[in-house]
């Protein structure tokens, strides 16, 4: 170590050091002994490694590398006593191997202490983690860069530079300030003690881009925390908007703000602390977001951000000058970070925008296109409607004359009854799986769906308010949103105002007694309460409740318990314990002489009985409460425990209300009162609607009406009834609607059961250990993938405007931006008047219209169903499986509650997540259903049309008298329509079929497949209404039928090819180009997509494409037969004929039709990928992750892959900017491109390279391999025993051999095949504008093909391999010495070859056109001559043409002078150089067979 760079040491120390220790005073010893250590220590760790004398070294460098590698690290390790190493070679010289080092105790009696700690340090840290910490060499350094250039570390490292690198800046701007105000000269002096630490010093421009990325966020988001806690600590809320506009102009006066101001201006007070944040933060040395995007040539957005690119600093050297420059790039930073906020805040103005400018568009171009169109497709002059009208009768006669019956009565026979009713029944109750309604009829299904809505409606309505007083608690107790999240002790003290809610909601006190900001939302949920008390009185009475309830119902809220709500509820283990302590203690207080262990058994039985009965359907919540508290008294306790419950205020003890899960959150026991009172409410009306329209329908009062039933409509053998049992979740038994005075209805049992419950098989399933936890990881990977994908919500918002465009809903009727400012001001709390948004909401929610997202759905009833035990199945019993309890679920109960519902910080993001995913799905349907409503309005004029359109298009009869008595309006009939349209045509999680269902819960297949059930669903329903309407004798009907199928053929048919011919004509790349890339280059998952290209064709020959599938929602419905299509184009493949190519079209429509269901879900998959092969894991498509026995760093690699898989997308998303930041390069070499990847982040529009250069030099090594297969199979086949002993038998009667000659012929078919695969690549590269050369240079890149087999495939033309010299061939040379011997025979290797035979087949095979089916070169090798000579020629005259192409651009010729140009001919010849004699040229003489001569000759002639 240099001298001079040592630490200086003390003098008195140095002399205590340098002293005998026998020598040293008291105070001499004291200092050695605190200070001596440490100088020892870092003494040694500069000291450099051992070094052997000549003789060892020469001996190490003739050890393996590996070998080396270890002895330069023992000598780091030992390097004050090198002796262990020179043992351990000693005994490498001796033994040729040692194994010296795995044993301590060879060398602990001899090494040096210090020694032995670095030895034991390389043991737990292995070698890598030992070279990084301690060696100072080039292989410390490379250890060391491979640890910094970890993501591990880089997380550590980026956020540590960032905090330098805001301090830096910080101090940079006051002394800036300083030297230009105050005429100092202090911020030389700052840059000297706070150099620049630049990360690119560390990893280069093109690396590190985690840390870099961090880096910003920390440093930026550091300042940007600071600033705001400091503008809201100093200045009050009046003050906030001033500084906001103060902050803009301050930035105003900067050139570059100019293009910011418009968006800072948004940001209102955020601005302020984004300002000055990002100004003062800033550093030199660091680049502007303009520097890295701007460009003064390039588009409206690269200009503008050309603006804020920073001044250079260099040459300037007056301090007044220099920090005035400082201080102006740091106002280009503030700038930006301004326009951020801004920008941010303007997501919902902006979206408002972009739909109103939609709006006008729809309006005034499209809408009034569509409706020009469907005018002229719906009027009775063009004939269309009375087609449709025909084609209907038709049918319809078609069915009544074959004798089959309406498909309502299929259910109805028994199996047996004969073939054709067996048949039917059978298909039925098949179909029954894929019906959204499943056994009921359609009007039954909208019935229940409405019920569904109206209880979503008083959900709603509720939830509307409440979180309105959520706000306004926060406000009172200035609560922010870290507190909210986190539920700290700010956020607890705002809802401590709840209990004062509840006490006014019990009449406990007045309302003025709540603060005035609760008042209001307050008195509104209590109105909700007596509007439904109102409701029910009735209804009560009807079904004969007693008075005194009646009269006090509303006057308690309810007391839920969760046991009610889900019989999966399991207690938390806490509270199981204390019930039984609970009856302990009782039973030990009344009977002294009962036994500790005897009053535990008994007690434990009691829980459980209790837990058991709180689980047990078919009786109300209060009659369970009621059986709890009556077989609680059975055990010997005190008479008085049930006395509070026994009274009018049915309180239970706390340890059994725990036990049954007890609500204690004043919200929810709010909630479910309202929700009790409404379903309550609406499901009396429902059933009475159903008992009504459904008696001798599906419903029968007795078995002799259904028999009457049966033979009017000929029903040869009637399958039996059931009781009809309605389920009881509250408190009020609707049984006795379904009763004809004591005697219950009857109905089929599948209704039965439907009525009852909608659990599925997989409810059963779930209960089985560990598919609950199956099922949670599936539910958070689609979580991960949507709702929690920043690109997936952008997406989301935008595409969900073709369920609209599809309907024809285009054009006036309804606006986009007034529903998205409603929806979004709800989402964000910034709801001005909560009672305006209830009566908005509320009329589509009654309806069933709204808050019905598939995905959100899926992913919203995936959580409830998570809870609970596991179970075992035991059995069956009454035709029901029965299980047994193995895992009460508590922990994982606890955990999933945290991460899927407001109980944690998890919970809480994940559930506004859902709601801003609904918000996507809730715009456009709001809007759909207005626009419904404005096109029923004029054709709809009084009731009797309604009913004429509910017999036309829903093929039932409407009821204009609801359950109660009451008449419904016009008004009411066409809302009643425009719910069921929207429910019917745009996608709706409560229509989904119990097919889908099961497998929406099966953990191991389908992803999302909900949506993709309801495209197909409401494909068919649009069509079919569509249809349906058109047939209508009232025209504005036949007009909106029109829309209808217009508008889904263009979005699902046109628009996707106007797009992408707009897209090839404004980038040149053309339908040639562009299928000659789908067919032969894009990934088999992208085959049937629609890649729209967005930039011209490069000079690498790569473009970049969108792929538009993702963009379009009906892509699933569309995509099947674009996969058919697609394969189609493809052709045939070389040993495809005709039918096969037939077929592998529809098996491409079937695979592809069945994906979304069948196709293992991201977690199976994923799984699958984590389980090796021969210690190889692959992914999917078969590509290797990683390789156990050859790669170091295999389990890094898996466990990337698996998290790459199932993180949610917005981390990704921020990896791959992090990524594009730091330059890295894919797997396949390709750079992201920042640009395209925080535009894909941040609006969902992703942008690809389409690269056929890259896809071509993969396919070359599959190509390679296929190749090797066939020349090894050929050889296998050649030297198998078996086959040549064949050959012998053959021989002893003078046949000829055939082995060598069938195995040639094979592989010259092998051959052939391949290179006709590489023949059409080549073909499509010429497509694709790559030249001869390039073309060339990729086929002979990677040494894939040989030099022959690279000619064939460029001239098109398959000439067979040389004949094998068999006699150099020692496998079959000694398998012929084997069957001598073994037959003891004396056969020579001649006697096994025929060449004449094999000369054939060489010389069949010379020339053939590459690229015909097996079919078609069967016919070509049976053809004559002049036939071949036929289909040669024009690929014989394309190859001749690209030869004079390539020759030309060899050597260009001199062109004469017009006036000495000979006639034409003359002239062709001597630019050709034809030989007058052959008429050939040179090279033609050359390259081609006398037959291909003959055909030259001949096109010339």
């Amino acid at each position: 170590m240099d001298e001079s760079k040592k630490p200086q040491i003390r003098p008195f120390l140095q002399g205590a050091l340098d002293k005998d220790p026998l020598d040293r005073t008291f105070l001499e010893k004291l200092a050695v002994g605190i200070y001596g250590p440490g100088i020892e220590a870092r003494e040694d760790a500069n000291k450099p490694s051992a070094v052997l004398d000549d003789a060892y070294s020469d001996f190490v460098l003739e050890l393996p590398a590996e070998v080396q590698a270890d002895v330069d690290r023992y000598l780091n390790i030992f390097r004050n006593d090198p002796t262990p190493v020179i043992q351990f070679l000693d005994e490498y010289k001796k033994e040729g191997y040692s194994d010296y080092f795995k044993d301590s105790k060879n060398f602990t009696d001899i090494a040096d202490k210090k020694d032995l700690g670095r030895f034991a340090d390389f043991n737990f840290l292995g070698k890598g983690s030992y070279d990084a910490l301690y060696r100072k060499d080039e292989a410390g350094d490379k250890a060391r860069q491979k640890v910094m250039e970890s993501k591990l570390t880089q997380a550590v490292i980026g956020p540590g530079q960032g905090l330098y690198t805001a301090v830096r800046g910080t101090a940079e701007t006051i002394s800036a300030l300083s030297d230009l105000y105050l005429d100092t000269e202090t911020l030389d002096n700052v840059q000297k003690a706070l150099p620049e630490m630049s990360l690119d010093d560390i990893y280069g421009e093109d690396a590190g881009g985690v840390a870099k990325f961090t880096s910003l966020l920390t440093q930026y988001g550091t300042g940007f925390a600071v600033a705001q806690k400091i503008a809201k600590k100093l200045f009050g809320k009046a003050a906030k908007t001033k500084l906001a506009e103060k902050a803009a102009a301050v930035a105003a006066t900067n050139k570059a703000a100019n293009y910011g101001v418009n968006l800072a201006k948004y940001g209102g007070y955020w601005v302020l602390p984004a300002f000055a944040a990002d100004t003062t933060v800033s550093a030199t040395g660091q680049k502007s977001v303009g520097e890295i995007f701007g460009d003064e040539k390039g588009n409206f957005l690269e200009r503008a951000l050309a603006n804020t690119k920073l001044e250079s600093l260099e040459g300037i050297t007056n301090p007044k000058e220099y920090a005035a420059a400082v201080l102006r790039n740091k106002l280009k930073f503030g700038t930006e970070g301004t326009a951020f906020l801004g920008s941010l805040k303007l997501i919902g103005p902006s979206v408002k925008t972009l739909s109103t400018g939609s709006g006008v568009i729809l309006s005034n171009v499209v809408g009034p296109t569509v409706t020009g169109m469907s005018r002229v497709l719906a009027s009775e002059r063009t004939g269309i409607p009375q087609l449709f009208r025909g084609i209907s009768k038709a049918a319809d006669k078609a069915l009544t004359k074959s004798g089959i019956p309406k498909a309502d009565l299929w259910k109805y026979s028994e199996y047996g009854a004969g073939v054709k009713s067996s048949i039917l029944r059978a298909i039925d109750q098949f179909t029954q799986n894929f019906k959204s309604g499943g056994p009921f009829n359609v009007q039954t299904r909208n019935e229940l769906k409405k019920l569904d809505g109206l209880n979503k409606s008083a959900k709603k309505s509720t939830d509307i308010f409440l979180k309105d007083l959520d706000r306004q608690m926060y406000k009172l107790a200035d609560a922010g949103f870290n507190d909210i999240l986190f539920n700290t002790n700010t956020a607890n003290q705002a809802l401590r105002y709840w209990g004062d809610v509840l006490d006014y909601m019990r009449g406990n006190i007045k309302l003025n007694k709540l603060p005035k900001s609760l008042q209001s939302s307050s008195f509104a949920v209590r109105k909700l309460i007596d509007d439904y008390t109102a409701e029910l009185s009735p209804i009560l009475k009807t079904m004969n409740v007693k008075d005194d309830i009646i009269k006090n119902m509303g006057r308690y809220l309810h007391q839920g318990y969760e046991i009610f709500k889900n019989n999966r509820y399991r207690a938390p283990k806490e509270e199981y314990n204390a019930a039984i302590d609970y009856f302990t203690k009782l039973q030990k207080s009344f009977n002294k002489n009962i036994s500790p262990s005897d009053a535990k058994v008994e007690a434990t039985a009691m829980v459980n009985r209790i837990l058991a009965i709180g689980r047990s359907e078919g009786s109300t919540p209060s009659q369970r409460l009621k059986a709890i508290a009556n077989a609680s008294q059975e055990l010997k306790i005190p008479k008085t425990t049930f006395n509070k419950f026994f009274s009018d205020e049915q309180h239970l003890p706390d340890a059994i209300a725990k036990l049954l899960g007890k609500v204690e959150d004043p919200k929810q026991i709010i909630m479910d009162t309202i929700v009790e009172m409404a379903h309550t409410a609406n499901s009396f009306k429902a059933y009475r609607e159903i008992a009504d329209f459904g008696v001798d329908n599906f419903i029968f009062r007795n078995r002799r009406d259904y028999i009457e039933f049966a033979k009017k409509n000929g029903i040869q053998s009637p399958r039996d009834l059931v009781e009809i049992k309605v389920a009881k979740p509250y408190n009020l038994d609707l049984q006795k609607i379904f009763k004809t005075g004591k005697e219950p209805m009857l109905t089929l049992p599948e209704i039965a059961k439907a009525m009852k419950d909608n659990t599925t098989i997989m409810d059963q399933l779930l209960k089985l250990p560990f598919m609950k936890s199956a099922l949670a990881i599936k539910a958070g990977i689609q979580m991960n993938k949507t709702v929690l994908s920043l690109m997936t919500q952008m997406r989301n918002i935008t595409t969900a405007a073709m369920f609209a465009t599809a309907n024809g809903h285009v054009g006036s009727g309804a606006s986009v931006a007034d529903n998205f400012r409603i929806l979004f001001d709800d989402l964000v709390g910034k709801t001005k008047d909560p009672k305006k948004l209830k009566e908005i909401l509320q009329e589509a929610l009654d309806n069933g219209a709204i808050d019905s997202s598939t995905i959100a759905q899926e992913l919203e009833q995936m959580i409830p169903e998570l809870m609970g035990g596991s179970k075992i199945p035991t059995g069956i019993k009454d035709g029901k499986l029965t299980a047994t309890t193995v895992l009460q679920g508590g922990t994982s109960d606890n955990v999933f509650a945290h991460l899927f519902s407001n109980k944690g910080a998890m919970g809480r993001v994940v559930g506004k997540s859902m709601e801003a995913y609904q918000l996507g799905d809730n715009l456009w349907k709001l809007f759909g259903y207005n626009y419904v409503k404005s096109q029923m309005k004029p054709a709809l004029r009084n009731l009797d049309d309604v009913k004429k359109y509910f017999r036309q298009v829903y093929k039932y009869d409407f009821k204009p008298v609801r359950a109660d008595g009451t008449k419904k309006s016009l008004d009411d009939a066409i809302k009643e329509i425009s719910g069921i349209e929207i429910r019917d045509t745009y996608p709706n999680y409560s229509m989904i079929p119990t097919f889908v269902q099961n497998v929406r819960k099966f953990p191991f297949a389908g992803n999302f497949v909900a949506f993709v059930s309801e495209m197909y669903r409401n494909s068919f329903n649009i069509v079919r209404g569509g249809m349906r309407k058109l047939q209508s004798d009232n025209p504005y009907i036949r007009q909106i039928g029109a829309r209808q199928l217009i508008g889904w053929t263009t979005t699902v048919g046109i628009a996707t090819p106007v797009v992408m011919d707009t897209a090839q004509t404004m980038t040149g790349i053309t339908k040639e180009m562009y299928q000659a890339y789908k067919d032969r280059f894009a990934p088999d998952y992208e085959k049937a997509s629609d890649l729209i290209p967005v930039t011209q064709q490069k000079e690498d020959r790569s473009w970049k494409a969108s792929n538009f599938s993702y963009l379009v929602p009906y892509a699933d419905v569309a995509g099947p037969v674009k996969a058919a299509i697609q394969r189609f184009r493809q052709g045939k493949d070389t040993d495809q004929d005709t039918a096969d190519l037939f077929a592998a079209s529809l098996r491409a429509f079937v695979i592809r039709s069945l994906e979304p269901f069948l196709a293992p879900s991201i977690m199976a998959e994923t799984a699958a990928e984590l389980i090796p092969d021969k210690g190889i894991f692959r992914n999917k498509n078969g590509g290797v992750i990683a390789d156990m026995k050859n790669d170091p760093d295999w389990f890094s690699k898996v466990m990337y892959h698996a998290y790459r898989k199932v993180t949610p997308t917005t981390i990704r998303s921020g990896e791959e900017i992090a990524q594009a930041i730091g330059g890295d390069l894919s797997k396949s070499a390709i750079k992201r491109d920042l640009f395209d990847t925080v535009l894909k982040v941040f609006t969902g529009f992703s942008i690809t390279k389409q690269d056929p250069y890259t896809s071509m030099r993969f396919k070359l090594g599959t190509y390679s391999g296929l190749l090797s297969d066939a020349r090894g199979a050929f050889t296998r086949d050649i030297n198998n025993a078996t086959k040549l002993q064949r050959d012998a038998r053959l021989l002893l009667r003078g046949l000829d051999a055939e082995t060598l000659v069938n195995e040639y012929d094979k592989l010259q078919s092998n051959n052939y095949r391949i290179l006709s695969e590489v023949y059409k690549d080549v073909q499509a590269l010429r497509i694709l504008n790559f030249t001869e050369r390039e073309i060339k240079d990729i086929l002979t890149g990677r040494r894939a093909l040989s030099d022959k087999d690279v000619r064939n495939v460029m001239t098109g033309f398959y000439n067979a391999e040389n004949l094998p010299n068999f006699k150099k061939d020692s496998a079959i040379r000694n398998t012929i010495k084997n069957i001598n011997r073994e037959l003891e025979t004396d056969y020579k290797i001649n006697d096994f070859v025929d060449k004449k035979k094999l000369n054939e087949i060489r010389s069949k095979y010379k020339n053939i056109p590459l690229g015909l089916s097996d079919e078609d070169r069967e016919e070509f090798l049976r053809s004559t001559i002049e036939r071949k000579l036929d289909i040669k020629e024009p690929k014989l005259e394309e190859r001749l043409e690209l030869q004079e192409k390539q020759d030309q651009s060899k050597v260009q010729p001199v062109t004469p002078a017009a006036p000495f140009l000979p006639d034409p001919q003359i002239a062709n010849m001597f630019a050709a150089n034809i030989n007058p004699t052959t008429g050939l040229t040179q090279t033609e003489s050359a390259l081609l067979s006398p037959e291909e001569q003959i055909i030259r000759q001949r096109l010339r002639t």
